[in-house]
């Protein structure tokens, strides 16, 4: 069960996000996968739980305040899922990081909530699961897999969005402050405005 739905028998360290899906867990290394599974929910009698080996660690009453002074806990939490721990722990490549200074927070929060409302915003997605992209240079995306912002199934697991309607613009600025909060760890030192120093991608 350790290596169920991985991709790759790698070391954890050596994963990449392109080995893994969003289901994939590492159970004996403590990755697990919380997405809704009524299978899951059969076999260990309740929602929440890792659908492979039934773990329980996640206060999801306490996730779903959305506290924005608890975040702390939900990003420990979100880490516990391998996909999106892959995310943020893995450095960012070079150019992705230089493309990100090069923009600046003014920029890249306005384009989050614009990909936020063309991929998620709507109640119904022909592409749904398969909108964000794994890979690239795009920061976004990677904030997205890591803040389960990617999809609406994520929303409605991990931020508690109901399915079957459109998001309001207070839940794409929620969505967009987590891709921010993302963005801010991995690159400390962004500036407000970007410094217009290099190429686009």
């Amino acid at each position: 069960m350790a290596f169920k739905r991985v991709v790759s028998d790698k070391p954890v360290k050596d994963l990449t996000p392109l080995d893994v899906t969003c289901t994939s867990t590492r159970c004996t290394d403590q990755f697990h996968c919380f997405k809704a599974s009524n299978k899951a929910l059969e076999k260990y009698g309740k929602a929440g739980v890792c659908r492979d080996c039934g773990a329980d660690p996640v206060d999801w009453d306490r996730i779903r305040r959305q506290d924005p002074k608890d975040t702390g806990y939900t990003i420990d939490m979100l880490k516990m899922e391998l996909l999106r721990y892959l995310y943020w722990d893995r450095p960012l490549s070079s150019e992705t990081r230089a493309y990100t200074i090069y923009r600046g927070k003014e920029k890249i929060k306005a384009r989050a909530a614009k990909i936020l409302r063309q991929k998620i915003g709507k109640a119904v997605n022909f592409h749904e699961g398969y909108q964000t992209p794994k890979k690239g240079k795009e920061i976004i995306h990677f904030a997205q897999h890591a803040t389960a912002t990617c999809c609406r199934a994520c929303l409605e697991n991990w931020h508690n969005f109901p399915p079957g309607t459109d998001l309001t613009d207070d839940q794409i600025e929620y969505c967009t402050n987590w891709i921010m909060r993302f963005v801010e760890e991995k690159v400390p030192d962004l500036p407000e405005i970007g410094d217009g120093k290099h190429k686009k991608l």
